[in-house]
């Protein structure tokens, strides 16, 4: 490979973008050749505001897909946007909470989300959907983590659902994994549903997912 592939991502948000860095410099792809390599030694990521519209969609897959067209629309090149909520174990065939998570965390905050949702120890599934379009179609890249529910917001780093999702077999929260100096944002990337899904794309991208309208 001659040069890095450049990926254009739209989102503004700087927690999103720390994640991405730690990606690049820890998570590896599989190559075409079957060989394996670090994301950021085959990829490049550029950060623009493709000011997404967001549909209310309990369906994260609907609505990434509205989300990235739209991003599409305003950058007019080739371009991923996502977007991530919590489902429910028992509520996994309804998609629930899904997209209706994030207004509802912005409504109640992360203790009032917890207590209102009565879900203290309830089995949850941290859902990421990334949403390409190469100017022909979207495609969807899903990638999910198991976990449970903390009876509290715990940790400092308030991304989103960090202080409150404990993935399966750990203790700590992603945001506490993230206040840890010995496990820190690396290892809250290795656990994370976002970075599952971030793979499936790159690995689509390496294979058959060159843009057909750019060069």
């Amino acid at each position: 490979m001659t040069g890095k592939i450049e990926v254009i991502y739209s989102t503004t948000n700087p927690h999103k973008q720390a994640e991405i860095r730690a990606t690049c410099d820890s998570i590896p792809v599989v190559m075409p050749d079957g060989s394996s390599a670090l994301i950021g030694d085959v990829f490049t990521f550029v950060f623009r505001d493709g000011r997404p519209v967001e549909p209310l969609e309990r369906d994260l897959e609907q609505m990434v897909n509205h989300k990235v067209l739209s991003a599409y629309r305003t950058l007019l090149v080739p371009c991923i946007a996502e977007h991530a909520g919590l489902v429910f174990s028992e509520h996994v065939n309804q998609n629930y909470p899904g997209g209706l998570t994030q207004p509802m965390w912005d409504a109640l905050g992360a203790r009032k989300f917890v207590d209102e949702t009565s879900s203290a120890g309830r089995q949850t599934i941290a859902r990421a959907v990334i949403g390409y379009c190469d100017g022909l179609k979207v495609r969807c890249f899903v990638g999910e983590t198991e976990g449970s529910l903390a009876d509290r917001p715990r940790g400092n780093r308030e991304f989103y659902w960090d202080t409150v999702f404990v993935p399966k077999g750990q203790t700590s929260t992603y945001a506490e994994i993230c206040d840890d100096p010995s496990r820190g944002l690396t290892t809250k990337v290795a656990l994370s549903q976002s970075t599952k899904a971030l793979v499936k794309f790159l690995e689509f991208r390496l294979t058959d997912g060159a843009p057909h309208l750019f060069p």
